[in-house]
Formats: C-alpha cells, structure tokens, sequence
C-alpha cells in the first residue's frame, strides 16, 4: 500500500512538471525547395472621437496604432481562412530582406462633416515568406497545456532573430498525414508580445486545428501606405510623414 501511495505522488509531480524545451528537426521540416512568396492585401479605415483633436501629434499616434492593430489582424485572419499549403525552406533564395524596414505612414486625417468623428483609411500588404531565417517554434503552451487554440498564450523560441519590433504578426503552420512530404499548412495566427534573445512568449489569435508544442511559426512582414480622403471630408492637417508606430500591445508575462 505504503508503494503505491507512494507511485501515486511521483505521478502527480511528473503531470505537474513544467514541460521542457521541445526538439525540432530541421533536416525534416525544411527542406531544398523553391522559395515561395505569398500576399495578402486590405484597405482599412479606423474612426475615432478624439478629446482633443488639437492635438495632431497624438490623434496621429492613436490613429496609427489602431490601423497596426486591426490591419494585422485583418492580414493575418486572411492567411487562416485561405489555409495556403507550403513547403518550409531551409536556404534562402528570395530576395526579401531580413529585416522589416520602417515605413512611413503618412498621417492624412479627415473628418466626417456630419458626425465629427476622425478617420484615415491605409492599405496594408503582409508578405510570408515560409523560410528558416522567418521561423520559430512553439515550445510549451501556458499552464503546460497539451494543445491550445484562440486566446492561448505560448512559450516560443525563435530560429533567427526577431525582424521587427513587438508585437510581431506570425502565422503558425502543421503538418497532416494527407499532405505530400514537406509539406505544411497555415491551420492558426498569433503575436509574439515578448522577446528575450531568441525565446517569447505569444498570444494565439485564431486556430482552425489545436496548436501543439512543436508546431512551427513564421514572421510575417507587414507594411502600409495612406489612401487619400475621400471627396467632401474635412481634412485636419496639411499631412506629415511621421515614423510608422506600433501600438503598445506588450502583453502581462505568463506565470
């Protein structure tokens, strides 16, 4: 009795253990294949009420930070719903950058004559490039879950630097027992809120299949211009390029 008492705790430990590090093969996920590029488009128009429209440098903030925000979400929510299938490449052949450049915005506000409220409309163009140096892997998910899906946070390490400032728009993609050899599909999306050397932590915005550790992410590389008003809006300013601003969308770190 006193022995099975006794294999009853080192159970329950081992379940309550953190779960280590995930290993991942490289050599069978990415392999000598064409590089691919894929896009995705949107034009976006966010509205706002400001208390103080006099102050142009922090509607144009607010205004850029709402654009970020629901324009990468768009992007993203656009990958999910069409599923591309991929194929993970291990040398680079595209001629993308490795880093995300900062692109201006031009800060171009309007507003409604009759209902006072302040708009700007931009178009936004994510690219994904399914290649090694893009790519991460989702170690553990929070509270050492065994699958995860939308609003699930994740431990994440990186398999190349972080491209661009947080929080980075990833696409996460599976293998499946119907699809071809080294080939993946986007089956979820999330942001990388934190960075540390080359570990994270994300937050899942949107799954098709449960998310699992091992499963494998990609940066997304996201830009935007400005469409000019339309006809019969009241413009605000006389239009400034300012540096494109990221909302400050840190989420709390996991416990």
């Amino acid at each position: 009795m006193k022995y099975c008492r006794l294999a009853l705790v080192l159970f329950l430990l081992a379940a309550c253990a953190p779960q280590g590090n995930v290993s991942l093969n490289q050599e069978a996920l990415f392999g000598d294949y064409p590089s691919q590029t894929l896009i995705q488009e949107t034009t976006l128009t966010v509205s706002m009420n400001p208390e103080q429209i006099s102050d142009y440098d922090a509607l144009c903030k607010q205004l850029h930070d709402q654009i970020w925000s629901q324009g990468s979400e768009d992007l993203l929510h656009l990958f999910v719903d069409s599923a591309p299938l991929i194929r993970p490449v291990l040398e680079s052949r595209s001629v993308a950058s490795d880093h995300q450049e900062v692109h201006p915005l031009l800060c171009d506000p309007w507003q409604d004559q009759i209902t006072g409220r302040v708009s700007q409309t931009a178009q936004m163009t994510a690219t994904f490039i399914p290649e090694h140096r893009f790519a991460g892997i989702i170690q553990s998910l929070q509270d050492n879950q065994t699958m995860g899906g939308m609003r699930s946070r994740a431990y994440v390490a990186l398999l190349a630097p972080a491209f661009s400032p947080i929080p980075i728009p990833v696409l996460i993609v599976q293998q499946s027992s119907g699809l071809e050899q080294g080939m993946m599909q986007v089956v979820g999306s999330g942001l990388i809120t934190q960075v540390s050397d080359a570990t994270g932590q994300m937050l899942i915005l949107e799954s098709t299949r449960e998310i699992l550790p091992g499963d494998i992410f990609f940066q997304l590389q996201i830009h935007a211009v400005t469409v000019p008003m339309p006809e019969m809006s009241l413009p605000l300013g006389l239009g400034q390029e300012d540096e494109w601003l990221k909302p400050d969308m840190m989420q709390p770190a996991l416990e």
